[in-house]
């Protein structure tokens, strides 16, 4: 099978950079076309310039990769002095420590930047088209035909990389002329700047998101700060800002955090070898894999309180028990990472297994039905470990609590906006909670293949049979359907896929060296390396 000469890229934020990078750096490609709707190639949405200030990455600086060779591809750039903006300057940068995103955008830029000089110096053609791709199709001599408005164009491969699904408004928004604030999403929300400092705010959800806007609703440009006493914990300084926080989920469960000290992990159980050796024909159960975590833990000497892991919050009786009990395991957590004396050992293992954790679901180890098990009763409380947040950002939460301004409430079943009150009203396990200021920021994003709120390109896709839903035992979930050794779709012979799609047949698409290695596989595959 001869190489591709041609590959096409369909959107340039982290993912599309990345294999842009890849592609130039290490493969005999004669062109590349990008496409990029928004005609900035580099950041993509989390990372954009002009997005608000406060919101940090989530990964430690000294992780964050372009290539899954290298994870200090960020830290290395941020210590050579890099060409940023006109008036925009480096802050203090410690290598696990966790600096604006925006910086990370500034890196994907110049990345991009360089890579097309790379390109250039290379005889290797580049198209940029800043337009949305609306079709595709493969053609009977092998090649794949991209449109969009105003043209269209011929390649031998296609990669979509497109990052976020788009996302999905499950809640009535206001009528015009109430005083009710209602924001669907914080990505790119300026207005949320302007929620009035006395305000009650609640937000749905307790990930990453929300914390995100946590930190934005008590920034110092809203006239409060965070201090250390000289006990060296941080403390809130509310100055003018006299909101108050709620903090709205299903699970209750708040983000774990990384150590401040790296630590070595051993995986002799939690590995795909392993968990295969053990497998009987009919699959494993979960059951056998959490024991292989319990391993795991016991081998690295720590601490698995697995009660609390399972059911944190049993026993509580009352919203205040659950909001006592939040504040509790927080400040637990925050004395491990921060101390070192300890360990947050799950944080550590599934951080250390991540790319792995691909690979576990890529050989099916487990049968259909435990699968979808997982993903209706665990996948959210693996993510609490998976997907960690900034130890300043735990402080934060914790700083806001002990003065008054944070509350967590759990078992959100439901949430409607009542017209005669004006107000929007949160069912939740102890009673309801009535706001007038509600953040969406549970990630509802439209991971259905069939969905009316698929972009034009993925509905064309599927009406071709191009891009088909991901099914277990038969049962057709979010996400798209791939051959996940090489991601390529299974309704196609020469279109991959490394978006959020992806979170379906495999796990949990958000990290930089999960996306890159994918990237990486894909272009393996296409060289037949």
């Amino acid at each position: 099978m001869s190489s591709p000469k041609h590959i096409a890229l369909i959107g340039c934020g982290f993912t599309g950079t990345s294999a842009f990078y890849q592609l130039v750096d290490k493969y005999p490609v004669e062109e590349i076309t990008i496409f990029e709707t928004s005609g900035i190639y580099g950041p993509g949405l989390p990372y954009k310039s002009d997005e608000c200030a406060d919101y940090l990455l989530n990964n430690t600086n000294d992780t964050l990769c372009l290539t899954p060779d290298n994870r200090r591809a960020f830290i290395n750039w941020l210590r050579t002095s890099p060409p940023l903006p006109d008036g925009v300057s480096l802050p203090e940068i410690e290598d696990r420590g966790n600096i604006s995103r925006r910086y990370y955008g500034y890196f994907l830029e110049d990345v991009f930047r360089t890579t097309l000089t790379n390109a250039a110096i290379k005889n290797i053609k580049i198209n940029l088209i800043p337009n949305e791709v609306t079709d595709i199709s493969e053609m009977a001599n092998g090649k794949v035909s991209i449109q969009w408005q105003d043209g269209n164009i011929l390649a031998d491969k296609v990669i979509l990389t497109t990052g976020h699904c788009p996302g999905r408004d499950v809640y009535e928004s206001p009528p015009a002329g109430s005083n009710a604030l209602y924001f669907r999403d914080h990505l790119n929300e300026p207005s949320l700047d302007k929620i009035p400092m006395e305000g009650t705010i609640h937000i749905l959800g307790a990930s990453l998101s929300a914390f995100d806007v946590v930190g934005r609703l008590y920034s110092e440009r809203t006239g409060s700060r965070f201090e250390r006493n000289p006990d060296g914990k941080l403390e809130f300084i509310p100055g003018t800002n006299q909101r108050h926080v709620v903090l709205c989920s299903r699970s209750g469960r708040l983000k774990k955090m990384k150590s401040r000290k790296t630590k070595t992990v051993t995986r002799k159980h939690f590995n795909v070898d392993y968990l295969s050796s053990i497998k009987p024909d009919s699959g494993l159960k979960l059951e056998d894999i959490a024991t292989a975590i319990k391993k795991d833990c016991e081998l690295n000497g720590g601490d698995t309180p697995w009660r609390e892991i399972l059911e944190p919050y049993e026993g509580c009786k009352s919203a205040e028990d659950v909001d006592k009990r939040a504040a509790e395991i927080l400040s637990k957590d925050l004395d491990t990472a921060i101390s070192g004396s300890a360990r947050n050992i799950l944080v550590d293992i599934f951080g250390d297994a991540g790319l792995e954790l691909w690979d576990i679901f890529a050989a099916h180890l487990v049968s259909a039905d435990e699968e979808k098990r997982f993903r209706k009763n665990y996948e959210t409380a693996t993510l609490t470990y998976e997907a960690s947040c900034p130890i300043l950002t735990a402080e934060r939460l914790l700083a806001l609590h002990k003065a008054g301004r944070l509350k967590i409430i759990k078992g959100v079943k439901s949430v409607t906006y009542n017209h005669e009150n004006d107000t929007y009203a949160i069912a939740h396990d102890f009673g309801v909670e009535n706001t007038k200021i509600l953040v969406n920021t549970t990630g509802n994003v439209e991971r259905n293949i069939k969905s009316d709120a698929q972009p034009t390109l993925i509905k064309n896709m599927a009406a071709k049979g191009l891009i088909e839903p991901y099914k277990c035992g038969g049962t057709e979930m979010p996400g798209a359907d791939v051959d996940m050794a090489n991601f390529r779709l299974l309704g196609s012979k020469n279109i991959h896929l490394a978006s959020m799609l992806l979170w379906g047949p495999g796990f949990y698409t958000s990290g930089a060296i999960i996306m890159a290695t994918i990237v990486d596989r894909i272009l393996k595959s296409l060289f037949n390396e």
